[in-house]
């Protein structure tokens, strides 16, 4: 049987997912930030359900007679993923979380603990005062049509009221979404209690329902498929809205994806959900007495920051720091910031002068992903409001930040900048701005290019790079991409800039054929690729061939990975890691030997097949040397045998390092590495 030359999509999305829980598992790990991952993993999981489980139903149903036994085979192995996952998480919970908490004399009451006298009438204070009124309990008949909301927490009440009255089946929500989750109850003997608010409905109910005989509570919650499937032919950017305005009102009633109830429930009511909540038997999961681990991100820590890990402070850049007008610095050299390494604020700084300077003249720039409450589009609209000329191009197809996007998009029209919407069948996924200044009484450029988004609190948690530059390579090239996004007007081809739509597919693989050519010659040769995601199959293919020829490739993959590593005869030389850490890895870095003069590039675009075939992406070049050097540092540190840096099998698996491991975690030591550089 001829052997699958790519890992499963999915499945190699779960095991980065698995990866992000056993980070529970290290002992140095303070407990509140083992709490973290566990929110964090349980927040994956319901995306995943929400979007990829629910696809994965689609093609199934879709597929033709002959494929639709792979099909269900791909849905089944990764509901099954989910469930494991979902109990390993509950294990750690209850195994290492909960005892290592009782160890700091933090007590979650939990399954069925005892309580305490004074906290049982405390809860049932708080039942009566806080919680009561947010309950809306829906008895289930015949001429009932109850509907659970996507992610939203309920209890399934089965009671016996008497008379006639005997088999009553009660909905009943989880108002987690209006009241905190966990509530700290009053402190006995210097120890600290909290307890879920599931408990204190339980508790709160059966008191308030005397006459009422309990058969059981059991929590209950559902998933639902949260692809929009907008149809955005039209170029029209008001139907478009209208279109999308309805799609987010559609994602609220998506069909079933997901359905977690209490592993003790009874088969009758297991039965009653299947066919009340019109469930598929595979969408239903029994996990545990307590769901939405997510809501840990907001668990009370009554000890404060002595049980969890201390923030790096944000460093400051050793040169441009020294700069009070940055137009002049960037005039004078290219900069590039890491974040959060270093401090967020240079992007802010870079906007607001924009702002002031009585010299500018146009601004431009991207949004994929706007901060809640931003203030680098608050400086464009003061911009606007200033007389100054600007454009934005606001994604509004950006996954589950549609809302919010489109709500800044109006603010910022409100004060006069020039907006554009997304383009029909593509999304525009690139990061960057152009400001353009009266210099001497000529026009200059100044640019920036990210690799993550426009949006200061995802700044403070993923790892990014940005490029300060006033290149006029670069700068021309990008306003040449504004142009095509704001009046459609087909670009130059790209000479500097890699472009998703226009030929960066193409120039990719030309880089790596050129390592090809290199390596057959016997010359030296090499690829180094730092991406989110790996999927497109003609690019693994053309490492694989790569690999053959003798090409080394070093890959350092954060989540989706369908390459297989190590494997003889087809990437023996392809040598695979991931890396996480207190940050999310999300800076995407591109770097051929290129017979000793290093091509490297940084941008926006992984190695899918969306980014390189149905996104707008940009990829920049790095000509500086002394920042060539900085990169090529960075990437050393990652690929550095490390704890928290696992060296991956052909699927996947980790593999114990052959060399010594030398550092903890690669994201210490390169915070260490720039700390060094700013005390020189």
């Amino acid at each position: 049987m001829e052997m699958n030359i790519f890992n499963d999509r999915d499945l190699s999305w779960l095991s980065f997912n698995k990866r992000v829980l056993d980070e529970t598992l290290l002992d140095d790990l303070k407990i509140y930030d083992k709490i973290k991952f566990l929110a964090i993993h349980s927040s994956n999981l319901d995306e995943f359900a929400r979007v990829r489980l629910a696809a994965l139903e689609n093609e199934a149903e879709q597929s033709s007679p002959e494929e639709r036994e792979m099909h269900l085979k791909a849905l089944y192995d990764a509901r099954q993923e989910v469930y494991n996952q979902s109990l390993a998480s509950r294990k750690i919970l209850e195994q290492v979380v909960l005892p290592q908490l009782r160890s700091h004399n933090i007590n979650l009451y939990y399954g069925d603990s005892t309580y305490l006298q004074e906290h049982y009438e405390e809860m049932i204070h708080i039942f009566m005062s806080k919680v009561l009124s947010y309950l809306q309990p829906v008895t289930i008949t015949s001429h009932t049509n109850v509907f659970l909301e996507d992610r939203m927490l309920y209890f399934l009440v089965h009671v016996n009221a008497g008379r006639r009255l005997n088999d009553l089946k009660i909905v009943l929500n989880i108002p987690a979404n209006s009241l905190p989750r966990f509530f700290t109850l009053s402190k006995v003997d210097d120890k600290h209690y909290i307890v879920y608010l599931d408990d204190i409905i339980r508790i709160g109910v059966q008191s308030l329902f005397k006459n009422f005989e309990f058969k059981g509570i059991y929590s209950i919650k559902i998933n639902r498929n949260a692809d929009l499937h907008v149809d955005d032919d039209t170029e029209d950017e008001a139907d478009f809205v209208e279109v999308l305005q309805r799609g987010l009102d559609l994602r609220k009633t998506g069909a079933p994806s997901r359905f977690q109830y209490d592993a003790s429930m009874p088969e009758t009511l297991i039965k009653f959900c299947h066919q009340q909540f019109q469930l598929e038997e595979g969408e239903m999961l029994p996990v545990g007495h307590y769901l939405s681990s997510s809501d840990f991100f907001r668990f009370p820590n009554p000890n404060g920051g002595s049980l969890q890990q201390a923030n790096w402070t944000p460093l400051k850049h050793p040169s441009l720091s020294l700069y009070g007008n940055y137009f002049n610095a960037i005039a004078s050299q290219d900069y590039l910031i890491h974040f959060p390494y270093q401090s967020y604020d240079y992007v802010l700084v870079f906007f607001n002068l924009a702002v002031l300077d009585q010299d500018v003249t146009e601004i431009m720039a991207t949004f994929y992903r706007v901060a809640q409450d931003s203030h680098i589009v608050n400086a464009l609209i003061s911009a606007a409001k200033n007389g100054k000329k600007v454009k934005a191009f606001v994604e509004l197809k950006a996954r589950f930040d549609e809302a919010n996007n489109l709500h800044w998009a109006n603010e910022m029209a409100k004060a006069g900048v020039e907006i554009t919407y997304s383009i029909p069948g593509i999304k525009v996924h690139a990061k960057a701005a152009l400001i353009k200044r009266r210099e001497n009484g000529k026009e200059k450029k100044y640019a920036f290019f990210g690799t993550g988004n426009f949006n200061e609190k995802t700044a403070a948690i993923y790892s990014d790079m940005g490029l300060f530059t006033s290149n006029p390579n670069l700068c021309n090239e990008l306003e040449s991409m504004f142009q095509y996004l704001y009046k459609r007007q087909q670009p130059a081809p790209f000479k500097h800039l890699l472009v998703s739509q226009f030929g960066s597919l193409e120039k990719f693989v030309q880089l790596i054929d050129n390592e090809i050519a290199a390596a057959k010659q016997g010359q030296p040769s090499g690829i180094i690729i730092k991406v989110n995601n790996l999927e497109e199959e003609e690019v693994i293919n053309k490492l694989y061939e790569a690999s053959r020829a003798g090409v080394p490739i070093k890959l350092c993959v954060r989540s989706i990975c369908r390459i297989k590593p190590g494997v003889p005869g087809l990437s023996e030389n392809i040598e695979l890691i991931r890396v996480v850490g207190r940050y999310l890895e999300h800076s995407r870095v591109f770097i051929f030997h290129n017979k000793g003069q290093q091509d490297i590039y940084l941008g926006s675009a992984d190695w899918m097949k969306r980014n390189l075939r149905s996104r707008v992406e940009v990829v920049f070049p790095v000509y500086d040397e002394a920042i060539k050097k900085q990169v090529l540092d960075f990437i050393a540190i990652q690929f550095t045998p490390a704890t928290k840096t696992q060296w991956l099998s052909p699927n996947l698996e980790p593999m114990p390092w052959e060399e010594e491991v030398k550092q903890y975690c690669p994201q210490q030591s390169f915070y260490d590495y720039l700390k060094n550089q700013q005390s020189q």
